[in-house]
């Protein structure tokens, strides 16, 4: 594998270290980062699930974080207008941009 001569030197020393090959070095460390990814995952699946299961009183929102995203899941007041609430965002976001 090409890697920048730095890395590859330190791929090499910690390899080294261990007494195995650079290549087992490289695969070891990729399984462990995709072991690793797939626990928070599963870890975040359950965390989700069992905040969707809570049965929250009424009018109260539901916080909860999806794909890195935090998500309001709340009624809408009345004569709630989304449109003039996007319009009043993109001023704002212009006003932000030009001060």
């Amino acid at each position: 594998m090409n890697f920048p001569p730095q890395l590859q030197q330190k791929i090499e020393k910690w390899a080294n270290s261990q007494g195995i090959s650079t290549e087992q070095f490289v695969l070891q460390a990729i399984a462990e980062k995709i072991a690793t990814l797939s626990q928070q995952v599963t870890e975040e699946h359950t965390q989700q699930n069992s905040e969707i299961t809570n049965v929250l009183p009424l009018n109260q929102p539901n916080i909860y974080r999806k794909e890195g995203i935090l998500v309001v899941e709340a009624e809408l007041p009345e004569n709630f207008d989304v449109n003039a609430f996007i319009d009043e965002l993109r001023e704002e976001r212009i006003q932000d941009r030009i001060t």
